[in-house]
């Protein structure tokens, strides 16, 4: 893949990337960091379709589906509205300075009487999607919706071809520019090696 007029563009035949606009957006950004997120929910229609919503009041640059799809919804050099309330060193507001990805996955989960796992908006998710884990900013365990091979790879890939472009300064999520507001993209995110690896560095 590579970047045209601040655009994915596919350049293999498997790379699944398309452009779907939201109109949650604004002029001016100042590229700095890229900044992953999860978005609490199970499809990737469900989610571009409410990013998609005014009244909404939330988007991102990128969302890829649990199948690896790339949907773009924003211009690069555009602000989508993906960090809300953040601050990351001496910036505030980071819609502003970033980039924001969002990966198709329920994040954190309940756990019903019965033994069935749920997201915030009570969506069930298999028992065998699901791992028990401790994010780093909380003292007890949760379930947790399991990444999968497919949209990690993409990310990945996405991420790099970003880097190669607007050369990012870091790769934070969403709960450290966010903490104690926001989770995502978990404790079942690589962020060590996924951030390692876009940034060609070693951060273990």
């Amino acid at each position: 893949m590579r970047i045209v007029n601040h655009r994915l563009e596919a350049t293999k035949a498997n790379e699944n990337i398309s452009f779907l606009a939201t109109p949650n957006q604004e002029n001016g950004i100042t590229l700095i960091y890229l900044i992953m997120h999860y978005t609490a929910g199970l499809t990737l229609e469900g989610t571009t379709s409410w990013f998609q919503y005014p009244k909404a009041k939330a988007s991102a640059h990128i969302v890829i589906g649990r199948d690896g799809q790339i949907v773009q919804m924003e211009d690069f050099n555009d602000r989508a509205w993906h960090a809300g309330e953040s601050k990351w060193g001496h910036l505030k507001g980071m819609n502003a300075y970033s980039i924001g990805i969002e990966l198709v996955n329920a994040g954190k989960l309940s756990q019903t009487s019965s033994g069935t796992w749920i997201n915030w908006i009570k969506n069930v998710v298999p028992n065998g999607d699901v791992t028990v884990a401790r994010h780093k900013d909380e003292t007890s365990d949760a379930g947790w919706h399991e990444y999968t091979k497919e949209q990690i790879e993409a990310a990945l890939e996405v991420a790099s071809t970003l880097h190669e472009k607007y050369k990012f300064k870091d790769v934070p999520g969403h709960d450290d520019v966010s903490p104690g507001r926001k989770v995502d993209p978990g404790p079942l995110f690589p962020m060590l090696s996924f951030r390692s690896r876009v940034l060609g560095r070693d951060d273990s």
